[in-house]
């Protein structure tokens, strides 16, 4: 889990970065999060059972969840600018 959020972290800093609107920055964020981790981690043995799409939505959770964070923190920054 600890890989999730530090890769979700990242891809969420540099969307809302680059993306002004926070929904989009947010879709992105949790796309490449999802696959970035799917990625890294793919070299298990199993299939694609029930058990993988509950990680892979656990993982996509997460990462909207922080991305969302992310994005509330980007708003407040410049709201102060």
């Amino acid at each position: 889990m600890e890989l999730v959020i530090i890769i979700s972290t990242i891809t969420s800093f540099f969307s809302h970065h680059l993306i002004d609107r926070a929904v989009v920055a947010n879709s992105v964020s949790v796309i490449f999060a999802t696959l970035i981790t799917w990625l890294l981690v793919g070299t298990r043995g199993g299939g694609f059972d029930q058990e993988f799409f509950l990680q892979v939505l656990i993982v996509a959770v997460i990462a909207l969840f922080i991305s969302m964070i992310v994005g509330l923190v980007f708003a407040y920054h410049k709201k102060c600018s």
